[in-house]
């Protein structure tokens, strides 16, 4: 995995499953007892127990432990403030922020992910998104300084050509629904037309209105266009999201 700052990296499992969901911020998050997650590949299963991680908040924040985690071996442990991690993931440093930032933190310590490959032989387990924390508290009992252990067995999902790379400043810019979008494109050299029945469910939503979800797509196509993430992307007229280099 290449170690440039400007980039952020996520397991191909990961992106094209509905791990980070685009939930709507006034519905409360679920809670998940390993239940099976929407996966693009049909051969492939994540269960997931905990309480539901977004793509808004959760993911953003993930990605960038990860990049701190790069800096070490895997499975050592390293050392952030939530100050530094609130500005890295683009938030406005205040308390609502900081909070948010441990909220996240608590979340993906609390999952368990365990992805099967039915083509694939070998071992499996769980993992959680941090292993394990200590934190640093001021004056008031917040957290303000975490020391993180990654799971050592995440290089399995980073092995070979198994994970994409994101342009940090672009894509820590969209929306989450953009986001969920470029997660399916740069996880893939050439993007096969996708039904929005299907992203829907990639992304975990609960929009059953279709015309609504037809004109978020639209938006978030327009984004990562916008972005150059893709220099085509738009909703066909079959429902279709179709997308590429031109």
């Amino acid at each position: 995995m290449e170690n440039r700052d400007d980039l952020r990296h996520i397991p191909n499992d990961y992106a094209r499953s509905s791990l980070f969901t685009v939930g709507n911020k006034r519905v409360p998050r679920r809670a998940f007892m390993h239940e099976t997650l929407f996966h693009y590949n049909e051969h492939i299963s994540i269960l997931y127990t905990g309480i539901e991680l977004r793509a808004e908040d959760d993911e953003l924040v993930w990605l960038q432990i990860l990049n701190y985690a790069q800096k070490v071996a895997l499975g050592e442990p390293f050392e952030f403030s939530v100050k530094n991690l609130v500005a890295d993931v683009g938030w406005h440093k205040n308390g609502r922020y900081y909070d948010k930032a441990r909220e996240c933190i608590s979340r993906l310590k609390a999952s368990e992910v365990l992805a099967l490959n039915n083509k694939a032989y070998g071992k499996s387990g769980a993992i959680s998104l941090i292993q394990n924390y200590t934190v640093l508290n001021d004056e008031h009992g917040k957290p303000t300084h975490y020391r993180v252990w990654m799971n050592p067995n995440l290089i399995y999902l980073f092995a070979g050509n198994t994970f994409t790379s994101h342009s940090w400043t672009a894509y820590r810019g969209l929306s989450p629904v953009a986001r969920r979008l470029a997660d399916y494109i740069e996880s893939h050299k050439h993007p096969y037309p996708l039904a929005l029945t299907r992203f829907r469910a990639m992304c975990g939503s609960n929009n059953k209105d279709i015309a609504d979800w037809r004109r978020t797509v639209r938006k978030a196509c327009a984004e990562v266009q916008a972005a150059q993430i893709a220099t085509i992307a738009f909703v066909s007229g079959d429902d279709h999201i179709c997308c590429g280099d031109g």
